[in-house]
């Protein structure tokens, strides 16, 4: 058939889907309820849900008429005013929701949760005594969550904030009687460890006395006698540079010298056979 979509998914109609004003708690009876992600429904919706076949525990789908954030939620009471829903101020944020704003609320069939990661506004939470028992504590006034939302866990009269980044299987999860896994992302407001100016300059310094001492070469002086003198400069250019590239050369030439002291020039005078003749009995020629 012409136009027929083969990735198209059927989704069925919804069996329960109506639109009520959002209030938040703080105009419900119970103020104090903001843990979780349970809202307060009019006992109307309950009549109209027992009479189709939605299966237990309740969860539906909520979707803002001034933008196109979608979450889920469950269901805490049927004791709100007709036409209205209350939910906690933080789900409301979440939504971009302000009070008295539209929202449509429709039933959803949720897979189990095996697997979420989050990511903490804050690093202060990561190193509290034990985040995992806060967040588990806290998740189990929770239904459901979402890819995109941001939960808040509440620990010592303190609110701290997660973003929800991925949770498995499908974009959306099922949170009762489930073991799922759970890993952290680096909060928000983490840095990298700052190098410090001076810890460069002494990373640089060194590698310059590296390259220094690699760059030394041995026997590369000027050549000088024990005596302090340097050496004669009437030195041949082939001498010289024998005289500068082996000074141990030079040492043992100057000991010899030293040693030798002024009987050079005696031992150049000596003439052999130029002495007086003598004989056994003393007579001499």
């Amino acid at each position: 058939m012409a136009g027929w979509d083969s990735d198209y998914s059927y989704q069925p109609r919804p069996l329960f889907e109506k639109t009520f004003r959002c209030l938040s708690f703080d105009t419900y009876k119970n103020p104090h309820l903001k843990i979780g992600d349970k809202i307060i429904m009019p006992s109307s919706s309950l009549a109209e849900i027992v009479s189709v076949p939605i299966k237990f525990p309740l969860t539906f789908q909520m979707e803002g008429y001034n933008d196109d954030v979608v979450s889920h939620c469950g269901v805490l009471e049927f004791d709100a005013e007709e036409g209205c829903i209350h939910m906690p101020e933080w789900m409301m944020k979440n939504m971009k929701i302000q009070e008295g704003d539209l929202v449509i609320l429709r039933n959803a069939s949720l897979p189990r949760a095996t697997y979420m990661k989050l990511q903490p506004h804050a690093t202060v939470f990561t190193k509290l005594s034990d985040p995992r028992a806060v967040l588990e504590k806290t998740l189990r006034d929770f239904t459901c969550l979402s890819n995109g939302d941001t939960i808040m866990v509440q620990h010592n009269d303190r609110d701290f904030y997660l973003d929800v980044l991925e949770v498995l299987p499908g974009g959306a999860v099922n949170l009762i009687n489930t073991d799922c896994q759970v890993d952290f992302a680096p909060p928000l407001d983490y840095k990298e460890p700052e190098t410090h100016l001076k810890d460069i300059q002494k990373v640089d310094d060194r590698g310059k006395e590296h390259e220094e001492v690699k760059m030394f070469v041995p026997f590369t002086g000027k050549a000088r006698r024990l005596d302090g003198i340097p050496a004669m400069a009437e030195t041949t250019g082939e001498c010289s540079a024998v005289v500068e590239g082996m000074s141990k050369l030079v040492i043992d030439e100057g000991k010899k010298r030293e040693k030798d002291g002024g009987k050079e020039k005696e031992k150049e005078k000596f003439k052999p056979f130029t002495g007086k003749s003598r004989v056994l009995g003393g007579v001499e020629f």
